[in-house]
């Protein structure tokens, strides 16, 4: 055995000599030891932790269900933890704070006592830090900015740690409007992984997977962050073959030349080889090397197989010419800094993402559209709880339950934001649970809102009125409106945007004998007709203006009701109001032509339904299916449902409307609303029919008569539009294998078209996220609901079969494009921000009305049509997280794209600042104390309007699209 062991000793000893040899004689024939400097490589340890995908967050947090996936996150932190300690020269990274905080608040304050000297000492460091990793086409910025915030809060009050990195290395594309908010947030460096496969190689060619990226063309200097592609994906490396991945059985390193099978000069070759390559497209001797990947470090395998890795090449860094060391994306960011070079300067996104020829990941933009509208309505729930608390609390009001109250939703809507949750790429039962949690949220903010409206109306100390919510009025259904008439029903409308509006209504009831009582007791004008959704019931229409963050009260009670009969549609048929005439042909039955405001004659729009055919990835091109994540159609033309759908028609004095049925699972209703210049156009799809064996991928269409020469625009996250060009990418060459799903792109707020000679512009409003295309100039398509059959590949392992109806509202406007902008601006946060109803019961209008306040408004003049108040929301330590928002883009409109002033000294009724501090974006940093890396960039272009003042005497000052956030203390 002795001898065995010496000779197999000497065997590896020959070896070792042999390769030292062989890598100096090649250096002598080069003309030196390494014709490039010593590379250092930045190992980054760490996991990626999705917040719910196959699993629920809470499966995934606890290891349940593992013969789905072998993942279990608190024992990945536990590994970690113990690992940091045994190892001061280890580092490791963390994202995710929403598993995060569950594993924290089962510590003893001795192990949350080691984990903060680790977070102190730069061992353990969080990176991004927000509750999750966010998707990025179908989310729009104010729930960004909400689920960060609540990550770097907690990091803020735990650590006193502010993180400085963005790490999006899953998301399937990404948004200017992302690298914008990381930049206001005073993030250094975006780290990005995927990008489309033909813009990569094109980087790959030039250098430039590291970039400065202005995420802002309005905010312009300000928001531009240094920008780091990463060179493969997040994982570890395996282009050559891997070799790395030892938690996932790749040999381990032996480096003890007693025992066989040593192979440390194999793995540090290997390594060697992956660092070349990757140094040969980065312009810094700098390399990023990821260490984990999915749900890794459930035990010690990497580090203990990657610290004999480091000591070995280290030992021999004449050989290898590495630096090798663990380190995380500052510490690499840092060392490029330092090198002190210009970077290109990118202004564009990167949508849609493909990772082959036919393999477009446009499908999300669409995929549970159920899913998506109700968080982004629970978005404006949040938003609406925190006006709330934040301007009607009253002597009664118990604080801290109702901000425990508010965290339950806001924590689950945090949740929602991760890029498996709203992209709708999650498996079935995670969906539903990602739902549950929301809905139990949303029930301990109802709670909460009841108790407010009923403390808040009743200053008279009369008998407290109880309130109740309509979840499913858009079925249709209310339980509160099925007591009338046998008792009059009070409704709260509860405004939290900071501009009064004009809301239109339709209600259900059991009677058309209704009337509608005003907040002053006068009749409000209404009309009466048959519920289309629910024959022998009625739907009562009529218009209340509600004051800015404040309420209105309109009450339900017996009386002689305008009563409007509902006709079928015969011959063309014209609805109209003061901004509008829609004319629907007698021989197609849809809509032909309309005419708006201003314009000299009728413009031809037809508006119909179609379905793409889902691929089930079997055609001579491609394997590719459509799925979850994918979009993919056999053919390049869409299918119609009818040629001529079964119109019914309702013309009244408040709304006049035209209900259409494509097909059993397709209708809509058009409505023009008087006074209002907007079409509204509310749609029901599903459930998707798949008896003949086809996926189906739901679209309206508008086509018109525009020249709109191959493009159109899409909002990105609902902050500034980009423009969209088809078949056409702006910094490389698109290969156009797929002209339906290239042309693709993620549409939150809104997307229009133009015709510069025709002087007008078309937009769809959305109330969630969605896909939109231009495949024929004229045309404007939006998808609206899919169901797919086969799994696309992607790792769901399930296709997206959804049997889901959705109710689906959108905001067509037609205008001049120089005043497009002053229109379908704020209606887009008038869509997504809807008023909330609070039902009470009452003997009658007039006894209500005589006991409790029945309007009320919190501010002493409305905002500025271009400023929106964004968040107005009681901290736990009192003071008032307050975020004001310009929301108009450089040249929109000549009046509402100028800078703009707000004196918040007088803005409040009954609140009167005291203290007022500027922070970031996220208020875990005084704006005072940022100091940002200052990069180089070619051809850098500084804002297009000068920078806001800073805070002088409670004066907020806001440039176009600038976001300022304040933290204030009120009396």
């Amino acid at each position: 055995q002795f001898l065995g062991l010496a000779f197999r000793r000497k065997i590896n000893m020959c070896k070792s000599a042999w390769l030292a040899i062989a890598a100096v004689t090649v250096a002598f024939l080069s003309g030196c030891v390494h014709s490039r400097p010593i590379i250092n490589v930045h190992v980054v340890a760490h996991t990626h932790d999705d917040v719910g995908w196959l699993k629920t967050v809470d499966e995934y947090y606890v290891g349940m269900n593992q013969s789905i996936q072998d993942a279990g996150v608190q024992y990945i932190i536990d590994e970690v933890v113990d690992a940091l300690i045994a190892n001061p020269a280890r580092k490791f990274i963390y994202v995710e704070i929403a598993f995060f905080i569950r594993w924290w608040q089962q510590q003893t304050p001795y192990r949350q006592n080691q984990v903060r000297q680790l977070v102190s000492s730069g061992q353990l460091e969080f990176i991004n830090g927000g509750w999750c990793m966010n998707d990025e086409a179908n989310v729009d910025y104010t729930a960004i900015i909400d689920q960060m915030t609540d990550g770097h809060q907690f990091l803020l009050n735990e650590f006193g740690f502010r993180p400085r990195i963005g790490w999006h290395v899953d998301p399937f594309g990404h948004a200017n409007t992302q690298a914008s908010i990381f930049a206001q947030m005073g993030f250094d460096a975006f780290f990005p992984g995927r990008i489309d496969y033909g813009d990569r190689a094109n980087r790959y060619n030039q250098q430039t997977l590291e970039f400065m990226w202005q995420g802002s063309q309005s905010l312009g200097k300000s928001t531009q962050i240094f920008t780091h592609v990463l060179y493969n994906d997040y994982c570890y490396p395996r282009e050559l073959g891997g070799g790395f991945a030892w938690e996932w059985g790749d040999d381990p390193v032996q480096d003890d030349d007693r025992l066989t099978n040593y192979n440390a000069e194999d793995v540090a070759q290997a390594m060697l080889a992956h660092v070349e390559g990757r140094y040969k497209v980065y312009r810094t001797p700098n390399i990023l090397f990821p260490l984990g990947c999915d749900f890794q470090f459930q035990d010690n395998t990497n580090y203990k197989n990657m610290d004999k890795l480091i000591a070995y090449v280290n030992a021999h860094q004449d050989v290898y010419g590495l630096n090798v060391f663990y380190s995380t994306p500052s510490i690499y960011v840092d060392y490029v800094y330092a090198a002190n070079i210009s970077w290109t300067l990118n202004t564009d996104d990167f949508f849609p993402y493909s990772s082959g020829p036919y393999n477009t990941w446009s499908g999300y933009f669409v995929s549970r559209s159920a899913l998506k509208g109700y968080i982004r309505s629970r978005t404006a729930l949040l938003h609406l709880a925190d006006a709330v608390l934040t301007t009607t609390a009253t002597a009664a009001t118990n604080t801290t339950d109702a901000l425990e109250r508010i965290q339950t939703l806001s924590y689950a809507h945090s949740v929602a934001q991760h890029h498996d949750a709203v992209a709708g790429t999650e498996k079935q039962h995670v969906a539903d649970d990602y739902a549950q949690r929301l809905a139990i949220g949303s029930t301990a903010v109802e709670g909460f809102l009841a108790d407010s409206f009923s403390a808040f109306i009743n200053p008279k100390g009369h008998a407290a009125p109880s309130f109740q919510f309509c979840p499913l009025l858009n079925e249709s259904l209310c339980p509160a409106t099925q007591a009338f008439p046998a008792s009059a029903v009070p409704i709260v409308a509860y405004n939290h945007l900071g501009w009064p509006r004009t809301e239109n209504f339709q209600l259900p009831v059991n009677t058309q004998n209704v009337q509608v009582i005003g907040a002053n007791g006068s009749a409000i004008p209404s009309q009466v007709f048959a519920n289309p959704s629910a024959p022998g019931t009625f739907i009562v229409a009529f218009s209340a203006t509600i004051p800015p963050v404040g309420f209105t009260t309109f009450i339900l009670q017996a009386g002689s009701g305008n009563f409007v009969e509902t006709s079928r549609m015969a011959g063309d048929t014209t609805i109209s109001n003061e901004f509008y005439t829609l004319t629907f042909s007698a021989s197609t039955g849809r809509l032909a032509s309309v005419q708006f405001a201003g314009s000299a004659k009728p413009i031809a729009v037809d508006q119909n339904y179609f379905w793409w055919n889902s691929s089930a990835g079997n055609n001579v091109n491609s394997s590719q299916a459509s799925g979850a994540y994918a979009f993919r159609s056999n053919g390049t033309a869409p299918l119609a449902f009818s040629d001529s759908p079964q119109s019914t028609v309702v013309t009244g004095p408040v709304v006049s409307q035209v209900h259409q049925v494509f097909y059993g699972w397709v209708s809509h209703v058009i409505r023009l609303w008087a006074g209002s210049n907007r079409i509204e156009v509310e749609a029901t799809v599903g459930p998707i029919d798949i008896s003949d064996g086809l996926g189906k991928e739901v679209i309206s269409k508008w086509s018109t008569s525009l020249d709109t020469k191959q493009l159109w625009w899409t909002d990105s996250e609902g902050a500034e539009y980009q423009r969209r060009q088809r078949n056409f990418r702006p910094t490389w060459t698109l290969n156009v294998t797929d002209p339906v799903t290239l042309n693709y792109y993620p549409m939150n707020y809104g997307a229009f078209i133009q015709d510069s000679t025709a002087n007008v512009q078309l937009t769809v409003l959305t109330d969630r996220s969605r896909g939109a295309t231009s495949l024929n100039d004229g045309e404007l398509e939006t998808m609206l609901h899919r169901r797919c059959l086969y799994d696309d590949g992607y790792g769901v392992g399930e296709p997206l079969n959804e049997t889901t109806v959705i109710r689906t509202k959108q905001y067509v406007e037609l205008a001049a494009p120089s005043a497009a902008a002053a229109v379908h601006r704020p209606d887009s946060f008038r869509l997504n921000n809807p008023v909330q109803l609070a039902f009470s019961t009452a003997a009658n209008a007039q006894g209500w009305l005589s006991s409790y306040t029945a309007t009320y408004t919190a501010l002493t003049q409305p905002l500025p049509a271009n400023v929106h108040l964004l968040t107005l929301k009681t901290m736990p330590d009192g003071r008032v997280l307050l975020r004001l928002n310009h929301i108009f883009a450089v040249g929109e409109d000549a009046q509402l794209s100028q800078p703009v002033s707000i004196d918040v000294s007088s803005l409040f009724v009954n609140l009167t600042p005291i203290e007022m501090q500027e922070t970031t974006l996220t208020a875990n940093r005084p704006l005072t104390e940022l100091n940002r890396l200052a990069w180089n960039a070619d051809g850098s272009s500084a804002a297009k309007t000068e920078p806001a003042a800073p805070l002088k005497d409670f004066v907020v000052q806001l440039a176009p699209q600038q976001i300022r956030t304040f933290l204030v203390r009120f009396e």
